[in-house]
């Protein structure tokens, strides 16, 4: 078959070990090609994110039936087979995986036509020795996304991803707080798009960034996505919670770290919401901003003992506080047990750590989250 141009190909694949970059690139196709398909019912979503043989072999029969179909309300049928997880690992070592990739691989390399529209988007990269890769070459339209994971170029790659998505807000930022902000979140596509946003709003009308704000707004990489996952505890959304410890065990983040920091966080919140509930702090809140006021210097000296002399940035010390506010002293003191009983089981169990950081989430929603709610 004749390659295609790029525009008239029908097929998008896009994969790299930079997820949150391949899910924009998706987005970004859909609404350059086709921006009214969601609305008009025209978009069909399969889910390839999947864990078993079954679920695999629905996902792709789904896909099948989807482009071998015509969309009864719209001249264009569109299809997003979406963080696909069955072209590789245990799923893809079953005979009956293998056997309908192949299927479903014969049928897009004799490409689609001009009503239907595929992108596919996958986890990870893609072996370019793959016959999945190979075949769809000459019919899709590939491009991959992917980020160092060597320690000198994360650091090169993330000065420069930040100083690009600053200026592309009008933020002027001086060499030295653009070092430290890429020092703290590293080359986390998704953290970093996070906390550029989260500067742009604390900035305002004010368009210079310097070190001082990002002392005060930013924290480190590992630190921040517990922290957030505190967040989704004190906001009792445990979906998100559960999606934010699978993402940090694909970015092979340490699971005694992850455990180690929670279990801080908790206990520095159940600090602040005891000290919030005898008179001698008090949370001072603005919206999304404001500071934590200690009423006794005594109170704010224990704090500091409390984090090891770790410096905690005033907006850190503010979202600790408000996140205190969701609960009672005593569903603080339960939580800070059942992190305990976790850390300990992690150092004594062969069961799957991150396993375990999920059993302990779902513990904490059940026995003080939902309570609260």
């Amino acid at each position: 078959m004749p390659s295609a141009s790029a525009d008239s190909k029908r097929i998008v694949l896009l994969h790299g070990n930079d997820e949150f970059r391949v899910e924009q690139e998706a987005r970004a196709v859909f609404k350059e090609r086709c921006p009214d398909a969601e609305a008009n019912e025209s978009l069909s979503v399969i889910r390839g994110d999947v864990d078993t043989v079954d679920q695999a072999l629905d996902a792709i029969r789904g896909t099948l039936s989807a482009v071998q179909s015509l969309n009864m309300f719209s001249s264009e049928n569109v299809t997003w087979l979406r963080e696909v997880k069955f072209l590789s690992g245990t799923v893809f070592k079953s005979e009956e995986v293998k056997s309908s990739v192949e299927k479903l691989q014969d049928t897009l390399s004799k490409g689609l036509g001009p009503e239907q529209l595929l992108v596919i988007t996958v986890c990870g990269k893609v072996d370019a020795r793959s016959r999945f890769l190979k075949a769809l070459k000459s019919v899709a339209e590939v491009r991959e996304f992917s980020k160092s994971t060597k320690d000198w170029e994360v650091r090169k790659e993330s000065v420069e991803a930040l100083r690009s998505a600053l200026a592309d807000r009008g933020i002027r930022v001086d060499p030295a707080a653009l070092e430290e902000m890429a020092a703290r979140v590293g080359n986390e596509t998704r953290l970093m798009m996070q906390e550029v946003e989260k500067v742009d709003l604390y900035l305002g009308e004010r368009r210079e960034l310097h070190v001082r704000d990002v002392e005060y707004m930013v924290g480190a990489r590992q630190e921040a996505q517990v922290y957030q996952l505190g967040d989704c505890i004190a906001t009792r959304d445990l979906n998100r919670a559960m999606r934010m410890l699978q993402q940090m065990e694909t970015q092979g983040l340490s699971s005694i770290g992850v455990i180690a920091t929670l279990h801080n966080t908790l206990r520095e919140m159940a600090y602040l919401r005891a000290l919030i509930q005898e008179g001698a702090a008090a949370v001072q809140s603005n919206g999304r901003f404001g500071k934590l006021v200690y009423r006794d210097p005594g109170a704010e000296e224990g704090f500091r003992r409390l984090t090891g002399d770790k410096k905690r940035s005033p907006f850190r010390q503010f979202q600790l506080g408000r996140q205190s506010q969701a609960f009672t002293p005593g569903q603080m003191d339960r939580m800070l047990r059942l992190s305990a009983d976790t850390y300990d089981a992690m150092l004594r169990s062969p069961f799957p750590q991150y396993e375990l950081l999920r059993i302990l989430v779902l513990r904490i929603f059940y026995s003080c989250v939902k309570k609260s709610a």
